[in-house]
């Protein structure tokens, strides 16, 4: 690690401003104009498409000459640069299970349950397995355990979206898959849909949290809450959704003053913050590898890593599950595939997509930052670590065969770095990786639970960046109604089937 102790800031001359944004223009891709898409329809929609776009110039010039110049003062890139993320660096026990010990090992011909992708889902669904009396059930990975976006996140736990936020997003979005209905019904329809999925938000967060206790799972989890950036504009909607959700008994959100963001996170808050007060951050690699060793060791849990399923075919009775190392008949098939499900299920092109985000970890770091709590600006997030910061923030739209692809941006890792700089006091960084991550999004961003033939294969996907939110609660449910067991139904089949995104016309929203 660098020493940082005698760092001076010197503002950088005028050539060294010209340089820098020289060397941005060159440096953009496609993914980057791409950004700038969304980032003129984020900031500038109310403007109109001519003046936002106008708009949007006046500000890439500004910080191309004078912000992003100022905040790289100090600041120096490892070359070459790792593409694995910070969490995929740490030792994973499971890695090529099992043929690391059994080169010679076989799949099974047959099983009760076939679960593909082991993430944060698929882990969490052979953990619950393992803890219930059932026929054996197979996880089935293409890559690693965690290798995909479940080891390429920001180590949040988090509680979703709150309340006033999913209603409104519900809101805005049933015109269009239920026109049927007058103002009146939508609000309650909205209502009725944020209150089932922070329920199960809530419950999901404390299982996890009661499993890590429980297991003695060594994951790097603290519950000390997500501060969540806001600016003058912000304000009174910050304050009316703190006052929605307490009215309807969520008191997870919150709104902070600055002198409890300055002692929370060490940002130097110039407005009111939000407040996720039963977030939490972790190792999420960690985690999945905890969830997939214990599983195992059970009688009735198999982990074959390495193993890519080309085809799931209705055989009848049975599916058969067609992989590069034979097939596997079925009695039930879960998918835990997240932004791949299109690939292995055509009809969900379109319809649950891969959006890429972008994360680093530097070296170094502002020294005021506080370790253990997650946080994030307006258009970043951010946490520190005993050996650095990890970095990131929100992306762009994939093509469906590009899930999974690494491919990181340095004009955003520099926009990152340019809000911390301004949100903290100046320090110097050595950014040694730079990776992205893909997750899966659907139209409305809100999760699938539930039956996808109407028969007895599962899904499990379209988290949109809050898997970490969705998947242990959305699992226990899925091994609940395959074994049969008796118990709350969190993910009512009204608001989460997959039908609200593959024919949302003509799937039975309750009135």
């Amino acid at each position: 690690m660098e020493d940082h102790s005698h760092f001076t800031y010197k503002s950088p001359s005028v050539f060294t401003r010209i340089a820098v944004a020289w060397n941005l223009l060159i440096g953009l891709r496609g993914q980057e104009f791409q950004s700038v898409g969304s980032w003129i329809e984020r900031n500038y929609a109310e403007s109109g498409r001519v003046v936002g776009f106008l708009r949007f110039v006046g500000w890439a010039v500004k910080n191309m000459l004078v912000d992003i110049p100022n905040a790289l003062v100090g600041v120096t890139f490892a070359k070459p640069m790792s593409k694995i993320s910070y969490w995929l660096a740490a030792d994973n026990p499971v890695k090529n299970h099992p043929w690391a010990s059994q080169p010679n090992a076989r799949l099974p011909e047959e099983c009760e349950v076939v679960v593909i992708g082991a993430g944060f889902t698929g882990a969490a669904c052979a953990y619950h397995w393992s803890k219930r009396p059932g026929g054996k059930l197979v996880l089935l990975e293409m890559n690693e355990a965690a290798s995909g976006a479940s080891g390429r996140n920001e180590g949040v736990v988090v509680m979703g979206r709150f309340f006033s936020y999913v209603k409104k997003m519900i809101l805005d979005d049933l015109p269009r898959v239920r026109p049927d209905l007058d103002a009146a019904r939508r609000e309650s329809l909205a209502g009725k849909f944020a209150e089932a999925y922070v329920h199960a938000a809530y419950k999901n967060a404390d299982m996890i949290e009661q499993t890590i206790e429980d297991e003695g799972f060594d994951v790097d989890y603290a519950r000390v809450g997500w501060v969540q950036g806001q600016t003058e504009a912000t304000q009174d909607y910050l304050e009316s959704s703190v006052k929605e959700s307490y009215e309807k008994g969520f008191d997870d959100w919150d709104l902070i003053e600055p002198k409890q963001v300055l002692e929370l996170t060490g940002i130097n808050a110039e407005t009111r913050y939000g407040l996720s007060r039963r977030a939490a951050t972790w190792h999420p690699a960690k985690w999945v590898w905890s969830l997939v060793s214990t599983a195992v060791k059970s009688d009735n849990v198999d982990f074959y890593s390495r193993t890519r399923v080309h085809r799931v075919e209705d055989t009848g009775a049975r599916y058969a599950v067609h992989t590069n190392r034979g097939t596997i008949n079925a009695r039930y098939v879960i998918n835990a595939t997240e932004s791949y499900t299109a690939a292995l299920h055509p009809e969900f092109i379109d319809k649950l997509v891969p959006i890429q985000t972008n994360a680093a970890f530097a070296e170094g770091g502002p020294p005021a930052m506080r370790e253990h709590v997650a946080m994030g600006g307006p258009n970043s997030w951010f946490g520190k670590h005993p050996d650095g910061v990890i970095l990131g923030t929100g992306g762009i739209r994939l093509d469906y065969t590009q899930a999974g692809r690494i491919s990181p941006s340095r004009f955003l890792t520099n926009y990152i770095i340019t809000e911390i700089q301004h949100l903290f006091e100046h320090s110097p960084m050595h950014v040694f990786r730079e990776w992205s991550c893909t997750a899966g999004f659907t139209d409305d961003e809100y999760p699938i639970v539930g039956l996808l033939d109407g028969k007895r294969q599962y899904i499990i996907a379209g988290m949109c960046g809050s898997g970490s939110g969705v998947h242990f609660n959305g699992a226990r449910h899925v091994a609940d109604r395959i074994l049969g067991i008796e118990g709350p139904d969190d993910y009512p089949a009204q608001f989460f089937s997959p039908m609200r995104v593959l024919d949302p016309r003509a799937d039975h929203w309750p009135a």
